[in-house]
């Protein structure tokens, strides 16, 4: 009887042993399968615990950070390619009015044509999208801003200095009403703006309203009426210039802003992909574990566990001849 007793706490020492090696291997081949000590914070020290609870916190900030980014940063970059086609546009404008000082009935026509190409450049940049969003309609997303500028009045009826100015809108908006031509348009000419880290805002958004646009339109509509009115022709032609030529350097200063938007953007995107590296590497150091470690350490417990299994085998044998 005593030895049926000793026998049976044997085994269940043994049950005991081989249940904990079990739940320890099953742990072991996790840690092999994910890299990482553990998925469970449980399993970690209230100070490790804590530590990977504020770098998760803090990656996740950062990452909606850079989700912003992102998304801004397709739409600079067609501000920085269609301001580059407007200052182009209006430079080859400007070099073919500047080439016909007088009236030439023989070229008026090939002028016109090329200016009326020049109006629909413009209109093109300007009406440009990204995704479903227009870029330069300010806070009409959905709207396209700039309607066909060779449909409108010629010469234009508009007086100097021909600028719309707070929340007017010039001829050539979608949302211009002639009959009220200073009806205010605030969604016309907003400018974007949104926070980029924990501490600042960038404001990156152009409209079609601004004074460089509009002077550059007017100036290519002043050139387009001189095509059609050889008594004005000169006259015309010199409001033009002095209009392209004002129109050119503030689509410029407008360019330099977004440039510099651009390049503001792409410093603070940096800043955070190296933030999130680090921040990565601090829970690494804490939740990762050596491979090669955890491998030889479960070698060693199945070595241990199929000893315990001959050894219950054996028992059970014992146990099982006490009653032949």
């Amino acid at each position: 009887m005593s030895d049926s007793l000793s026998t049976l706490g044997l085994q269940l020492s043994i049950n005991d042993k081989l249940s904990t090696g079990q739940s320890l291997l099953s742990t072991l081949t996790e840690q092999l399968t994910t890299g990482i000590y553990s998925t469970n914070l449980i399993d970690y020290s209230a100070s490790d615990a804590q530590k990977l609870l504020n770098i998760s916190s803090e990656l996740s900030e950062q990452d909606g950070f850079l989700s912003v980014i992102t998304t801004i940063e397709s739409r600079l970059k067609v501000y920085e390619s269609t301001l580059t086609g407007i200052e182009d546009t209006a430079s080859e404008a400007y070099s073919s009015i500047i080439s016909e000082p007088t009236y030439s009935a023989d070229k008026a026509a090939s002028l016109k044509s090329l200016i009326e190409g020049y109006m629909d450049q413009m209109a093109y940049y300007l009406n440009q999208k990204v995704g479903e969003r227009y870029v330069y309609s300010g806070s009409r997303y959905d709207q396209q801003p700039v309607t066909d500028i060779t449909s409108l009045p010629s010469p234009p009826t508009e007086v100097a200095p021909y600028l719309a100015t707070g929340n007017t809108v010039p001829a050539y908006d979608v949302d211009y009403n002639a009959a009220v031509p200073g009806a205010l348009v605030p969604a016309a000419n907003t400018n974007e703006s949104t926070a980029i880290d924990s501490s600042s805002d960038l404001t990156y958004g152009i409209n079609s309203n601004e004074d460089g646009f509009q002077q550059i339109i007017m100036g290519l509509r002043w050139a387009y009426a001189a095509t059609q009115d050889q008594a004005n022709y000169e006259t015309y032609m010199a409001t033009a210039n002095g209009l392209l030529t004002d129109g050119i350097s503030n689509t410029r200063a407008t360019h330099t802003t977004a440039s510099n938007a651009y390049n503001r953007l792409n410093n603070a995107k940096t800043l955070i992909e190296d933030n999130m590296l680090n921040l990565n590497t601090q829970a690494s150091d804490i939740s990762e574990i050596d491979l090669n470690e955890v491998a030889v350490k479960i070698t060693a417990l199945q070595s241990q566990l199929q000893a315990s299994y001959s050894a219950t085998a054996i028992l059970l044998s014992l146990s099982l001849s006490d009653y032949i």
